[in-house]
């Protein structure tokens, strides 16, 4: 820096703020000779020094795994989002692909990993929803410190929160499936662990959006804690006394389940029975018949939530201001899975 200052015949100190990109109290010509001397020498800012000096790291915490196609896509808009405003984010998860998607069977793992992202003094955090609930039940002193947390898929109280707006993306589901003639529905949940809010709330708006019309019945099945009877349950409603000519699901993976107790039953889609799935997931159009779903808009979701976390981290949302949360509408896919109802009595 000393160097740099000397060849572009500046002060230390101006040298300094010049090349943290403090420039709007030093001429054109002033900054161009400190950037070029900077090149020629071969400066390169010690971003550890200037952590010390700042207090921010300039790195943001992302513990998202590339669980599915809607994860990486939101992990693609996090990352384009975090480049544009100069941080780097360290990403990490629990376990390997084979271990997915049941992170809260290591919460050590989990906790361990947290603690390596707070050691390294991150300015902020972003978690996909099981590392949250880890994180606001073990680390109270970093919640009241008010390290900024955004958390993708998860309703919080306490952290920014973005996700689908599932009441207008179920009300699209809902209409569309109406629209076909279809009175008996049912609709298969997941896991609903307390990780899972998103499917509580998708599968609850989509009951409510059914309701409404009247002459219709909807009834729901979820899988159990581990989501391993899948097939089960999904022959069990297909075999319910309420019949139903459709199926909604609320996320393309139990979809798959359906398409398979429909096999096993002898059940054709959509002639005998209509299905329809919700994020458009890689695979949901490769399925035998394509289908259909609600596709999320997961890159924007991945990018509204490293803003937001820029944003607390800047000030520009005050630290002491309630918790944001944004909801992003999702768009109908028609495929081949669904169609008018054929009599099933």
């Amino acid at each position: 820096m000393k160097d740099v200052a000397k060849t572009a015949k500046v002060s230390l100190a101006a040298a300094s703020r010049i090349l943290r990109g403090d420039r709007k109290q030093f001429g054109e010509e002033t900054c161009r000779r400190v950037l070029e001397a900077s090149r020629q020498l071969g400066w390169r800012r010690n971003l550890l020094v200037s952590g010390m000096q700042t207090g921010r790291t300039q790195t943001i915490g992302v513990m998202i795994p590339p669980y599915n196609s809607f994860w990486v896509s939101a992990l693609s808009g996090i990352h384009d989002a975090l480049a544009k405003y100069n941080y780097l984010p360290i990403t990490v998860w629990v376990g390997n692909l084979d271990d997915m998607p049941y992170f809260e069977k290591d919460d050590a793992e989990g906790l361990r990993l947290i603690n390596c992202l707070l050691d390294r003094r991150v300015d902020g955090l972003i978690m996909w929803p099981p590392f949250s609930v880890s994180y606001f039940h073990h680390f109270p002193e970093f919640v009241e410190r008010r390290v900024p947390v955004a958390v993708i898929d998860h309703s919080s109280t306490v952290a920014d929160s973005i996700g689908t707006d599932e009441e207008q993306a179920t009300s699209v589901a809902a209409a569309y499936l109406l629209g076909l003639g279809h009175r008996r529905v049912a609709c298969l949940s997941s896991r609903e662990t307390s990780s899972q809010t998103w499917a509580i709330k998708r599968r609850s708006s989509f009951e409510e959006a059914i309701s409404r019309f009247p002459g219709t019945r909807v009834k729901s099945w979820r899988l159990n804690a581990q989501g391993t009877n899948g097939i089960e349950i999904a022959r069990e409603l297909l075999q319910d006394e309420l019949r139903p000519t459709a199926v909604f699901t609320v996320s393309d993976h139990e979809a798959i389940f359906v398409y398979q107790a429909a096999a096993q039953l002898n059940l054709r889609i959509p002639e005998d029975i209509s299905v329809m799935g919700f994020a458009d997931l890689d695979f949901a159009v490769t399925m035998n018949p394509p289908l259909t779903t609600m596709r999320q808009r997961s890159q924007e979701i991945g990018r509204l939530a490293a803003k937001l976390i820029v944003d607390r981290i800047d000030g520009v949302i005050a630290a002491e201001d309630e918790p944001t949360s944004i909801r992003v509408g999702a768009d109908l896919v028609v495929r081949e899975s669904a169609a008018q109802p054929s009599d099933r009595r």
